[in-house]
Protein backbone atom coordinates (compact mmCIF):
# COMPACT_ATOMS: atom_id res chain seq x y z
CA UNK A 1 0.00 0.00 0.00
CA UNK A 2 1.14 3.46 -0.65
CA UNK A 3 1.62 6.03 2.07
CA UNK A 4 -1.52 8.01 1.18
CA UNK A 5 -3.77 4.95 1.55
CA UNK A 6 -2.27 4.08 4.92
CA UNK A 7 -2.78 7.62 6.18
CA UNK A 8 -6.40 7.61 4.96
CA UNK A 9 -7.09 4.33 6.78
CA UNK A 10 -5.49 5.65 9.98
CA UNK A 11 -7.54 8.84 9.75
CA UNK A 12 -10.78 6.89 9.26
CA UNK A 13 -10.00 4.56 12.15
CA UNK A 14 -9.20 7.44 14.50
CA UNK A 15 -12.14 9.60 13.47
CA UNK A 16 -14.52 6.67 13.83
CA UNK A 17 -13.51 6.28 17.47
CA UNK A 18 -13.53 9.96 18.39
CA UNK A 19 -15.78 10.83 21.30
CA UNK A 20 -18.77 13.11 20.82
CA UNK A 21 -18.86 16.11 23.13
CA UNK A 22 -22.17 16.45 24.95
CA UNK A 23 -22.85 20.12 25.70
CA UNK A 24 -22.09 20.57 29.42
CA UNK A 25 -25.09 22.86 29.98
CA UNK A 26 -27.46 20.17 28.67
CA UNK A 27 -25.92 17.54 30.91
CA UNK A 28 -26.10 19.88 33.93
CA UNK A 29 -29.72 20.76 33.16
CA UNK A 30 -30.60 17.10 32.91
CA UNK A 31 -28.94 16.28 36.22
CA UNK A 32 -30.61 19.29 37.88
CA UNK A 33 -34.04 18.08 36.75
CA UNK A 34 -33.31 14.60 38.12
CA UNK A 35 -32.18 16.07 41.47
CA UNK A 36 -35.26 18.27 41.62
CA UNK A 37 -37.54 15.30 41.02
CA UNK A 38 -35.76 13.35 43.76
CA UNK A 39 -36.10 16.27 46.19
CA UNK A 40 -39.83 16.59 45.48
CA UNK A 41 -40.33 12.92 46.31
CA UNK A 42 -40.50 11.32 42.87
CA UNK A 43 -39.59 7.99 44.45
CA UNK A 44 -42.96 8.02 46.20
CA UNK A 45 -44.97 8.65 43.04
CA UNK A 46 -45.04 5.56 40.79
CA UNK A 47 -45.23 7.39 37.45
CA UNK A 48 -42.59 9.92 38.48
CA UNK A 49 -40.34 7.15 39.76
CA UNK A 50 -40.59 5.33 36.42
CA UNK A 51 -39.67 8.42 34.40
CA UNK A 52 -36.84 9.27 36.79
CA UNK A 53 -35.41 5.78 36.32
CA UNK A 54 -35.74 6.12 32.54
CA UNK A 55 -33.93 9.46 32.71
CA UNK A 56 -31.08 7.92 34.69
CA UNK A 57 -30.73 5.01 32.26
CA UNK A 58 -30.88 7.28 29.21
CA UNK A 59 -28.27 9.60 30.71
CA UNK A 60 -25.92 6.66 31.18
CA UNK A 61 -26.63 5.52 27.61
CA UNK A 62 -26.00 9.03 26.28
CA UNK A 63 -22.62 9.16 28.02
CA UNK A 64 -21.67 5.74 26.62
CA UNK A 65 -22.78 6.72 23.12
CA UNK A 66 -20.78 9.94 23.36
CA UNK A 67 -17.69 8.05 24.48
CA UNK A 68 -18.12 5.69 21.52
CA UNK A 69 -18.40 8.61 19.13
CA UNK A 70 -22.04 7.94 18.28
CA UNK A 71 -23.98 10.98 17.08
CA UNK A 72 -27.13 9.65 18.77
CA UNK A 73 -25.72 10.69 22.16
CA UNK A 74 -27.25 14.17 21.98
CA UNK A 75 -30.65 12.73 21.03
CA UNK A 76 -30.47 10.21 23.87
CA UNK A 77 -29.66 13.01 26.30
CA UNK A 78 -32.67 14.95 25.01
CA UNK A 79 -34.85 11.93 25.77
CA UNK A 80 -33.33 11.75 29.24
CA UNK A 81 -34.03 15.44 29.78
CA UNK A 82 -37.67 14.98 28.74
CA UNK A 83 -38.14 12.08 31.14
CA UNK A 84 -36.41 13.98 33.95
CA UNK A 85 -38.67 17.00 33.43
CA UNK A 86 -41.75 14.78 33.27
CA UNK A 87 -40.74 13.10 36.52
CA UNK A 88 -40.25 16.52 38.10
CA UNK A 89 -43.66 17.67 36.88
CA UNK A 90 -45.43 14.55 38.13
CA UNK A 91 -43.79 14.83 41.54
CA UNK A 92 -44.68 18.53 41.71
CA UNK A 93 -48.29 17.76 40.77
CA UNK A 94 -48.67 15.40 43.72
CA UNK A 95 -47.13 17.96 46.06
CA UNK A 96 -49.39 20.76 44.83
CA UNK A 97 -52.45 18.52 45.00
CA UNK A 98 -51.65 17.62 48.62
CA UNK A 99 -51.25 21.32 49.49
CA UNK A 100 -54.57 22.14 47.84
CA UNK A 101 -56.30 19.34 49.70
CA UNK A 102 -54.90 20.59 53.04
CA UNK A 103 -56.11 24.12 52.26
CA UNK A 104 -59.57 22.80 51.36
CA UNK A 105 -59.72 20.81 54.59
CA UNK A 106 -58.69 23.87 56.62
CA UNK A 107 -61.33 25.99 54.91
CA UNK A 108 -63.95 23.36 55.62
CA UNK A 109 -62.93 23.32 59.30
CA UNK A 110 -63.13 27.12 59.53
CA UNK A 111 -66.58 27.12 57.94
CA UNK A 112 -67.75 24.35 60.28
CA UNK A 113 -66.75 26.43 63.32
CA UNK A 114 -68.71 29.34 61.97
CA UNK A 115 -68.04 33.02 62.48
CA UNK A 116 -68.43 34.62 65.94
Amino acid sequence: MNNKTVMTLVFLAVSGCAAIQIPPDRLEGNEASMRGAEELGASGVPAAKLHLQLAREQTISAKKLAADGDDRAVMMLARAQSDAELSLGLAREVSVHADAQRAADELKAVRARGTP
